[in-house]
């Protein structure tokens, strides 16, 4: 069994960072923190603790993109302290559980929509999920892993052309790149 599919259906749950609990990272937590250009889900800049700070807002559902006190003095410590605001950025990746996504043969994706075709794949999975019978509220609020997980899957079971690497052949192939030999069978 591909051990990034049984990550993403038993691990992920709401944490708590900076005393403020999030719910599992979601498709539309990932729309609005584009929305502001987080660099947590954008590439082109740094991250700063103000950065991390304002997606465990997002993710913690707070309304409003102002800081309060004891957010400003935390993003002070964070900036201070530059080995635990890394630690903090690593939970906010893990928690995020982006290596629980399902590994594609076909390669990379070279562009922020899906295939191409001008439209932002986070709305194309969630498309998927409500034509296959999700409520749309669950689409947006399910853990990001799982609802890529069910989308590939619905597009497997609608003909669609995607092979899967799994876990066991990524670490086979991690042996053949280190010169080593598998073990032989039977």
């Amino acid at each position: 069994m591909d051990n990034r599919f049984l990550r993403a259906f038993s691990d992920p749950s709401s944490r708590v960072f900076f005393g403020k609990r999030v719910f599992p990272f979601c498709l539309k937590f990932r729309v609005r923190l584009l929305a502001i250009e987080s660099p947590l889900v954008t590439a082109g800049r740094g991250i700063t603790p103000a950065d991390l700070m304002m997606a465990v807002k997002v993710c913690a559902e707070e309304g409003g993109l102002e800081f309060g006190f004891w957010e400003q003095a935390r993003i002070r410590e964070l900036e201070y302290r530059p080995e635990k605001f890394a630690g903090e950025v690593a939970r906010f990746v893990d928690y995020c559980h982006l290596d629980a996504w399902p590994k594609y043969w076909d390669g990379a994706k070279t562009s922020d929509s899906a295939d191409g075709v001008g439209c932002p794949w986070p709305l194309m999975i969630v498309t998927n999920l409500i034509a296959n019978g999700i409520e749309e509220a669950r689409a947006w609020e399910m853990p990001e892993a799982q609802a890529i997980w069910l989308s590939t899957a619905f597009a497997l079971r609608g003909g669609a052309k995607v092979n899967l690497l799994t876990t066991e052949e990524e670490a086979f192939m991690e042996t053949l790149r280190a010169g080593e030999l598998p073990p032989q069978q039977g």
